[in-house]
C-alpha cells in the first residue's frame, strides 16, 4: 500500500509488496510498528495545521471533540445542527424511530470541530483498518484483473486449437469459462510464490487515510479551493465534483510539512509511552525520531470534502448514507476471488501487527497464492495480542474438568 498521508510511504509500500511476494523478514514487524508510531505523531502536526486553516477560514478559534463510534457522530451532527428545516427534522425523526437501522456502534476515529457558539463547521477522520485493507485490495485487483483475463483468453485459445477452431468459433459454457478464469487466476497467483510480481506504487495508492470535511454555505464552498491555493504550504492536487444522490466537492490537497528541525522540535514533546504497548522501547523511539523525520518526505496528502449542512444530513441520514455507498461499491467489484481476499488479509494483518505488542514474527499466516477463511485470519490477528481464541463451547472432546 502506498499511503500518501505518510512520510515514509515508499518504505511501507516496498514492505507490503515484499509480503505479497512472500518475501518476509522477521524484522519487518518492528519496521511496520515504527513507521505507524512515528506517523501518528507527525499526523497530529498535520491536524493542528488544518485546524489553524479552519480557524482562519471561519474567523474564530475552534473547539475539538473526539468521536469513537458512528452513532455518536450522528448524535453530534444533530446536536450541533444550525438549521432545522422540515427535511432535516424529517430525517432526524426517521433516525430516532429506528437508530439501529443506521449502522450504530461502528468504530471510527473522528473529531468534530465547532465554533464557540456551538456551530459545527468541520470534522476529521482516520480511515479504519479494515477499510484500508479493503481499498488496497481493490487497487491490487484492478492492477491484476486484466492480466488474469488475458491468461484466461490464452487458456481458451489452447482449447480452441485442440478443437481446430478459432476463439471466435469456440463454444464455451459458463462453467467452462469459470474454470478458465480460475485456472488463469491460479497461474497469476504463482507469480507471487515465485516472488516475481511487480506492482507500481500508483496502483496501490491510498490518498484518503486522513480526511477532513468542511461544512459551510454554498458561497463559502465555492471560495475554499481558491483560498487553499493561496494558503502558504498548501497545493491543490485534484478537485472532483460529485452530483446525483451524493453531492459534495472532493479535494486532494498536498500539505507541506515544517522544516525537519522544526518538526523534530515539535515531536520532542510527544509522549512515547504507547511504544511499550506496541513492543518497542520508548527511549529508543524518542532518540530515533529525528533520524526518521530527516529520512521522510517533506509533504503529505489529505482529502478535504466540502459540503453544505443539508447535504451533510443526506449523507448521514438520507438519500446518500455513507455506509450504503460503501456496500454498493463492494457489490460493483468486477472480481472478489482469492487474490483480492488475500491482498486484503495481508494488509489487514500488517496493520494489526503495527498496533499490537508483537514485533517479531516467524512467518506470515497468509500467502497471496493460498486459500483461507476469515476465521484463520481472525485467529492470527488475535495471536498478535497474546490471545488464543478457543471457540469450543461444548468441550465434548475434553470432558475433564481441567479442560473446561
Amino acid at each position: 500500500m502506498y499511503i500518501t498521508s505518510m512520510t515514509h510511504r515508499d518504505e511501507l509500500f516496498e514492505l507490503t509488496l515484499r509480503w505479497m511476494n512472500d518475501d518476509f523478514d522477521p524484522e519487518d514487524g518492528k519496521t511496520a510498528t515504527r513507521i505507524f508510531l512515528y506517523e501518528s505523531a507527525i499526523s497530529s502536526v498535520v491536524v493542528n495545521r488544518m485546524r489553524e486553516f479552519l480557524s482562519t477560514l471561519f474567523q474564530t478559534p475552534l473547539q475539538t471533540e473526539r468521536i469513537r463510534q458512528k452513532h455518536a457522530l450522528r448524535e453530534g451532527i444533530i446536536h450541533y445542527l444550525p438549521r432545522k428545516s422540515s427535511r432535516n427534522m424529517s430525517l432526524v425523526e426517521s433516525y430516532r424511530t429506528n437508530p439501529e437501522f443506521y449502522f450504530p456502534r461502528l468504530p471510527i476515529d473522528a473529531i468534530l470541530m465547532t465554533t464557540p457558539d456551538r456551530k459545527l463547521v468541520a470534522s476529521g477522520r482516520i480511515k479504519q483498518l479494515n477499510r484500508i485493507a479493503e481499498k488496497v485490495s481493490f487497487r491490487v485487483v484492478d492492477a491484476l484483473f486484466q492480466e488474469i483475463k488475458a491468461e484466461a483468453k490464452r487458456i481458451a485459445g489452447y482449447r480452441a486449437a485442440e478443437a481446430d477452431v478459432s476463439i471466435a468459433e469456440l463454444e464455451s459454457s459458463p462453467e467452462t469459462m469459470r474454470r478458465d478464469f480460475f485456472e488463469a487466476e491460479a497461474k497469476v497467483s504463482l507469480g507471487f510464490k515465485n516472488k516475481g510480481v511487480k506492482i507500481d506504487s500508483q496502483s496501490m495508492i491510498l490518498n484518503d487515510l486522513l480526511g477532513f470535511k468542511i461544512i459551510a454555505e454554498p458561497e463559502m464552498i465555492d471560495l475554499i479551493p481558491v483560498m487553499l491555493e493561496k494558503e502558504s504550504g498548501f497545493a491543490l492536487a485534484e478537485i472532483e465534483h460529485h452530483t446525483g444522490d451524493y453531492k459534495a466537492v472532493n479535494l486532494l490537497v498536498d500539505m507541506e510539512l515544517p522544516e525537519p528541525e522544526e518538526l523534530i522540535s515539535r515531536l520532542r514533546g510527544t509522549d512515547w509511552s504507547i511504544a511499550l504497548k506496541r513492543g518497542l522501547d520508548p527511549e529508543e523511539v524518542r532518540s530515533n525520531a529525528g533520524e526518521y523525520v530527516e529520512q521522510g518526505e517533506r509533504w503529505v496528502r489529505v482529502e478535504i470534502i466540502l459540503t453544505t449542512y443539508d447535504e451533510l444530513m443526506e449523507s448521514e441520514f438520507g438519500r446518500s448514507i455513507h455506509e450504503l455507498r460503501v456496500l454498493r461499491l463492494r457489490q460493483r467489484q468486477n472480481y472478489s476471488g482469492p487474490l483480492a481476499q488475500n491482498a486484503a488479509y495481508i494488509v489487514e494483518y500488517l496493520l494489526a501487527l503495527a498496533s499490537s505488542p508483537t514485533v517479531v514474527l516467524q512467518e506470515l499466516p497468509v500467502k497471496m497464492y493460498g486459500r483461507y477463511l476469515p476465521e484463520t485470519i481472525a485467529t492470527s490477528k488475535w495471536a498478535l495480542y497474546g490471545y488464543d481464541v478457543d471457540s469450543a463451547i461444548v468441550n465434548a472432546f475434553c470432558p475433564k474438568l481441567l479442560c473446561l
